[in-house]
């Protein structure tokens, strides 16, 4: 490849240094997703050289690389097969100012953005990733489409509740987690005193929310039973959202090769990820 170019370039290759004929070549393909290239060997590369910023201690083997850049693949081409918008070059510039803005950690990402340089290598291998984790996180909690199952499941319950079907029963008919709690508005319970003003005021001792509250975690009908003294008692259905397992458990199998054997072999053998849940390796 390196003498052909030399010559394409009529000699003047003779101009350039060994290490920028080898930047001109293809890199190496260390992992292909459904047929194209998502990971290279300068990925990882570039990837251990990031984490090393980090200090002593830090993951940054071959075989960690490959699985926090694999995992970051498998999650931008779910979203994309469930019609998400792809991550653009200016979505990239826009969270890469983020980061700059936000960080704790100025020395650390100061070494990550020297190590990745030019600036494409620290967008593809630092900053995507970070941003398709988030977009996946927000993606699956409030899509309609993949908590369409329990929220149906809370709705099918309410309406038998609001025909005077016991909550417990109503649970129990729907595969519900039926439960009563009490919670108080005394210092130092600040989850319970924010739930109690959002959720529980205004309503009478017997009283059903209209609405399902919907929080990261769940879906949750919620009456009060009463209060006194600051206490507040109250008792609830809920129905755990989608989780992440389940929806990549879910998914069509994307076709992972893995071009190093011994890489191969070490993913081949990991139970429980549940980005590999939606892959079949090869």
């Amino acid at each position: 490849m390196v003498r052909a170019l030399f010559w394409a370039l009529g000699g003047c290759a003779s101009l350039l240094s060994a290490t920028e004929l080898r930047a001109l070549e293809p890199p190496a393909v260390a992992a292909r997703l459904d047929g194209r290239a998502a990971v290279s060997e300068g990925d990882l590369s570039d990837w251990q050289a990031a984490q090393a910023c980090y200090g002593e201690g830090t993951l940054t083997s071959r075989r960690a690389a490959l699985m926090r850049l694999v995992e970051a693949a498998i999650a931008g081409k779910a979203m994309l097969l469930a019609g998400r918008a792809g991550i653009s070059d200016s979505d990239l510039s826009a969270e890469a100012e983020r980061i700059d803005r936000e960080t704790r950690a100025p020395a650390i990402l100061a070494c990550i953005e020297k190590a990745l340089k030019p600036r494409e290598r620290y967008l593809r291998v630092f900053v995507r990733p970070a941003l398709v984790e988030s977009r996946l996180r927000a993606f699956l909690i409030r899509d309609p489409g993949v908590q369409a199952g329990p929220r149906g499941r809370i709705e099918k319950a309410l309406l038998r509740v609001r025909k005077g079907v016991m909550m417990e029963n109503a649970a129990k008919e729907a595969g519900l987690v039926y439960s009563s709690s009490t919670y108080s508005l005394a210092p130092g319970s600040p989850f319970e005193e924010d739930f109690i003003r959002r959720f529980l005021q205004g309503l009478k001792p017997g009283e059903l929310r209209e609405e399902p509250i919907e929080t990261d975690y769940d879906f949750r009908l919620v009456r009060l039973l009463g209060s006194k003294a600051g206490r507040w008692r109250f008792e609830s259905v809920s129905a755990s959202k989608v989780s992440q397992e389940e929806w990549f458990k879910s998914l069509p199998k994307m076709k992972l090769e893995i071009m190093d054997e011994e890489l191969r072999a070490w993913i081949k053998s990991i139970k429980g990820n549940p980005r590999l849940a939606a892959a079949e390796i090869r």
